[in-house]
């Protein structure tokens, strides 16, 4: 676990200095990525050199062990070795949860390393600053400056997260965790023996396979997971003395990676902190060194957490929403097409079971043979305030998107996890365990499968051609300058890494920001309508770009600007007009669709 937590040292390390050290110059270049990583990895090796407490041996896998690392190990692979793909002119990735997702990580990856000033401004939103935790897409920014592909930086960090979050969780809750994390679902993947085919049934149900919808496309997690489940593992030696886990981190190991969280998970940070302060209530032993580790993280945590959030007023996030998703239109629908009865009445009642499966009765149980046989202090204290957490998820919203509460939900599922193993489960006879768990975790597993069919080759999201040529004609345009183009998730413009009014609406909205009056005053510039120079300096756009995405959705504007404006580039992708700067030639170009 040394080894784990000096690679988890390093990232942090490096993201932290590289964003102090752009703040001070102005932006990202070569010699700061060089010296960040350079950070990174004095940090990585004064960790192994001091390697601090040693763990004792441990408990060789099991057979059912062994199969749940293999499990793990080849799904990680299927997912993050063609999690992007480059075939021909075809970028492609594998999964549809990840078409929106890889593409604005890609963005702010790009933007980042394009050497724009920090704090940045948001590449996707005009007139703020960028509200997201970028601390592994600041890290990966890095990577192309020092001579890394960027597609290459994709595959990498993916595999190796996925093996930093497969010891983390081994060293959490053993083959259990493990094989857990593949396999979360309910009852949907049962449908197999009615259809015969392998599927992602959960891909239409709110509680998703974590490995596709989260794993996979939250790259936050690829740090927040591993970091996260090696301080649970940490806390429980350093504050609940007695217990049978004899490995930490050191002092100052646990304060920079809880500190430095809200750079990477925001979701993260809040969870851990809820139980530190359940702690630090309940659990009287161990306040002084509570205090100590809050009181430590406080200043840098609150920085950043400042920053994720433009100053605490990027969005709108909190909001009631009784029953989570329950009502949601698409498990309406899916009710509809499974159970022959799509009502609200109906959906209630599913919800839960077809969700969930048997592991709320579980959790039931787990609570109460905690109660009756006075489980362990340790026990109690992740437990309970998990289920709290979960509890409160399904009744308020922690972001515009209800199914974004996911995001804590999984780590009340870890959480607990390993309690339902060692504190229930391993108390009942061997042919009960091995029904229960194949009960538990079926579903799930037959959905992670089925979302990685090893025949599927991707789905496409660009043409390298065309980010190629729309790469060339901006390179002279400097970083700061936007661009007012069609807002869709993959624009050429935002894979470029160049910032534009509004980018994917989907993704506006998630993150709690006032898209409505930006979108229609885009909208009213795009289409020509009167005003549109006032509306694009009100828009802060110095830039128009028209190309396929501009000809679908606008495709009955007049298009003013190519007769009143400069045209800056041109090409098969599209064009550019400069809307500060008048025409040397009058002339009106065909339209892409002409």
């Amino acid at each position: 676990m040394n080894f784990v937590a000096a690679i988890l040292y390093a990232v942090c390390t490096s993201s932290l200095v590289a964003m102090v050290l752009a703040a001070a110059r102005g932006g990202l270049n070569s010699a700061i990525a060089a010296a960040a990583l350079g950070c990174g990895l004095l940090v990585m090796s004064l960790a192994l050199w001091q390697g601090r407490n040693p763990s004792a041996p441990r408990r060789a896998p099991s057979t059912p062990e062994w199969l749940a690392i293999i499990a793990f190990a080849l799904v990680s692979l299927r997912i993050f070795l063609w999690v992007v793909t480059v075939k021909g002119d075809d970028i492609k990735v594998l999964s549809p949860n990840n078409l929106g997702d890889f593409s604005l990580h890609l963005t702010y990856v790009r933007y980042l390393a394009s050497g724009v000033p920090f704090w940045p401004d948001n590449p996707i939103f005009t007139g703020g600053k960028l509200t997201y935790p970028i601390g592994i897409d600041l890290f990966h920014s890095l990577l192309p400056l020092v001579g890394m592909d960027v597609f290459r930086g994709f595959i990498w960090m993916g595999i190796i997260g996925a093996a930093l979050t497969g010891a983390a969780l081994w060293r959490w809750g053993r083959g259990f965790a493990l094989f857990g994390f593949l396999a979360n679902g309910g009852l949907a993947g049962f449908l197999i023996f009615s259809t015969g085919k392998l599927a992602d049934f959960q891909g239409e149900l709110p509680w998703k396979s974590f490995a596709l919808a989260l794993f996979a496309t939250q790259r936050g997690l690829l740090f927040a997971l591993p970091a996260g489940l090696l301080l649970l593992s940490s806390w429980r030696t350093r504050f609940f003395a007695g217990q049978a886990e004899d490995w930490r981190l050191p002092f100052w190991g646990e304060l920079l990676l809880y500190a430095s969280l809200p750079l990477f998970h925001f979701h993260t940070f809040l969870f851990l902190s809820a139980l530190l302060g359940v702690w630090f209530v309940f659990q009287a032993p161990a306040r002084r060194g509570l205090a100590l580790l809050v009181g430590s993280a406080f200043v840098p945590a609150t920085v950043l957490v400042f920053l994720i959030t433009g100053g605490l007023k990027g969005g709108s996030l909190l909001g009631g929403k009784a029953g989570w998703m329950w009502d949601d239109t698409t498990f309406l629908d899916w009710c509809q097409i499974h159970l022959g009865n799509g009502s609200p009445t109906v959906a209630a009642i599913t919800f839960w079971p077809v969700n969930f499966g048997i592991l709320p009765l579980l959790v039931v149980m787990l609570i109460v043979a905690l109660s009756r046989q006075g489980g362990s202090q340790w026990a109690r204290l992740v437990v309970i305030p998990s289920l709290a957490i979960f509890i409160i998820c399904c009744f308020v919203k922690f972001a515009p998107w209800a199914w974004d509460n996911t995001k804590l939900m999984i780590w009340s599922y870890l959480a607990i996890l390993p309690f339902v193993w060692t504190e229930l489960l391993v108390r009942w006879p061997a042919w009960a365990r091995c029904f229960i768990v194949g009960m538990l975790f079926f579903s799930g597993f037959i959905s992670t499968l089925g979302g990685i069919d090893a025949s599927f080759t991707g789905y496409p999201i660009a043409l390298r051609s065309e980010l190629d040529g729309v790469a060339k004609a901006v390179h002279d345009i400097p970083v700061t300058d936007r661009f007012a183009g069609a807002p869709t998730y993959n624009h050429p413009l935002l894979l470029n890494g160049r910032k534009m009014v509004l980018g994917y609406l989907g993704h506006v909205d998630s993150h709690g920001l006032a898209w409505q009056e930006p979108a229609g005053k885009l909208d009213s510039l795009m289409n020509g309508e009167d005003g549109w120079r006032e509306l694009a300096d009100e828009l802060g756009a110095r830039y128009l770009f028209w190309g396929r995405y501009e000809d679908e959705k606008y495709k009955d504007s007049p298009q003013p600007w190519r007769l009143t404006t400069r045209m800056v580039a041109s090409g098969d992708w599209g064009a550019i007009f400069d809307l500060h700067t008048p025409p040397t030639t009058p002339t009106r170009l065909p339209a892409m669709n002409e």
